[in-house]
């Protein structure tokens, strides 16, 4: 899944340079938007990180793979390509501030995700996903349990990654 996430972010870059060519930027003093400006920085991160972790990783890349595992991968996918559109616009000194956040937001995606597929295998075909004779309610028991195991890793990911967004974002 690592593989499979990191390598759609750079195929996206490079097919978004060659497409659409982006305009050379120049290297200037970046502006913190007037909305973010006065925020309590412990709400901010409260926000993202519940953006990030109820929406962006539950509803976004595990739930679908609970209907089809292979939703959870696409939705991963998808989220790459997206990561990668928005990273070909940005100048150096700007997409090494996000680095950090990408890297870790896109690990704790990979974890929901992984989440999603054994979930959706679970009740789908039990023998992919565990030893064979696990009954489907059994099989789902468990991927319930390492779910939210793996939730937890989600969870503590995304939490140091609000918190380092909040501190680029601030520093702008």
């Amino acid at each position: 899944m690592n593989i499979l996430y990191f390598s759609s972010i750079f195929i996206a870059v490079l097919l978004a340079h060659f497409l659409f060519q982006p305009a050379l930027y120049e290297v200037g003093v970046v502006e913190v938007p007037e909305v973010l400006v006065g925020v309590d920085w412990p709400l901010m991160i409260v926000g993202i990180f519940l953006f990030n972790l109820v929406l962006s990783g539950f509803l976004v890349v595990t739930l679908p793979g609970l209907v089809f595992f292979p939703l959870s991968a696409a939705a991963l996918v998808y989220r790459a390509f997206l990561w990668g559109l928005l990273l070909c616009q940005l100048p150096t000194p700007l997409f090494l501030a996000v680095l950090p956040t990408l890297m870790l937001e896109g690990e704790a995606y990979v974890f929901a995700a992984v989440a999603g597929v054994v979930l959706g295998l679970s009740w789908l075909r039990p023998g992919w996903a565990y030893e064979a004779g696990l009954s489907r309610s059994e099989a789902l028991k468990r991927a319930l349990r390492e779910g939210g195991r793996l939730y937890i890793v989600v969870a503590i990911v995304l939490l140091v990654a609000a918190i380092i967004e909040t501190a680029t974002i601030m520093s702008l």
